[in-house]
């Protein structure tokens, strides 16, 4: 589904005749076309329209696996991966964009959130039509990496809880709490696989003199989006970080439950051992006139509870119980 605004300084509009508007434009127009699943004849249409290559048009339908930047003198393609979480796994979701003079083809499947918000943001007003198509990338590039922030934010919540639920009570099978703290290693290694290709992106149009399309307005935003990238590249590594923390107060909690399972057999052995010894004093088998005696058989289980209830006064008293 093809989807077109123009843009001014003044105002947006969506136009339903993009070919009159793409021939039509002004130096402080900017025409936005926004491809949403694209079929093969919208992408051949486009093609003839702005005069993209073969290689160049394949690629508003199969997107590279990574962030890219692919220079074809007039005309530019940069690839963005928008990052996000569902159902508590990473989803990826790439943006190939297509720039010429004044104008911009995006061509995404399904439904991107952060696309979806810029596009909210620009309809909203402003000056995006003041802006060259480098800019524009740029902007949109600001909210991919604000989308990866917030999958990171994610990350991070369900560590807590994770860490909340083992501080409050040690599982008794942990095989489900060590499953789950693999999958959000592997979601975050997978975010920032995606998010690290960003920065040659960024590094090759911080420089206006190595294309025909940036600008010095455009290289200044991508120069401020490299910090951006830094920070992000930083969360992740931050999130990893912590779920190694998780894993060692898992462990720790598994340690402390063992400790207690251990307590609890050694008390058990204590108070067994003295009966036990008793027991086999008085079961031995040799003709001793004080086994003939039935009081001395209440006397051996007297002595047996009042040894095992010392000992579990002395534990109750050392707060070992």
């Amino acid at each position: 589904m093809l989807t077109v605004f123009l843009f001014d300084e003044r105002e947006s509009e969506q136009v339903e005749d993009w070919r009159a508007a793409l021939k039509s434009l002004a130096g402080d127009q900017l025409l936005w076309l926004a491809l949403r699943d694209p079929t093969e004849d919208e992408v051949a249409s486009l093609q003839e329209a702005l005069e993209l290559g073969d290689e160049n048009a394949q690629r508003l339908l199969e997107p590279p696996s990574r962030a890219s930047l692919a220079d074809a003198g007039e005309r530019m393609h940069v690839t963005l991966y928008a990052a996000g979480i569902e159902e508590g796994e990473p989803v990826l979701a790439p943006i190939e964009c297509a720039l010429g003079q004044n104008w911009i083809v995006t061509a995404h499947h399904g439904k991107v959130e952060v696309l979806e918000e810029f596009r909210e943001r620009a309809e909203g007003g402003g000056q995006v039509g003041a802006l060259d198509a480098p800019s524009v990338v740029a902007a949109i590039l600001e909210w991919v990496v604000a989308g990866y922030f917030r999958a990171f934010e994610a990350v991070e919540s369900e560590l807590e809880e994770l860490d909340a639920r083992v501080m409050a009570d040690t599982p008794k099978d942990v095989t489900d709490e060590l499953a789950r703290l693999v999958e959000l290693r592997r979601s975050i290694g997978t975010l920032r696989r995606a998010l690290a290709p960003h920065r040659e992106v960024v590094v090759a149009l911080a420089y206006p003199e190595l294309d025909a399309l940036s600008t010095e307005r455009s290289a200044e935003k991508f120069a401020d989006l490299e910090s951006r990238l830094t920070q992000a590249l930083d969360a992740a590594r931050e999130s990893k970080e912590s779920t190694f923390g998780s894993f060692d107060l898992l462990v720790a909690r598994i340690g402390q439950r063992t400790n207690d399972i251990m307590k609890v057999l050694t008390l058990v052995t204590v108070v067994l051992l003295p009966s036990t010894v008793l027991a086999g004093i008085m079961g031995m088998n040799f003709q001793v006139g004080l086994f003939d005696a039935v009081w001395v058989f209440w006397l051996v289980l007297a002595a047996m509870l009042g040894i095992a209830t010392l000992v579990l006064s002395v534990a109750r008293s050392r707060r070992w119980i």
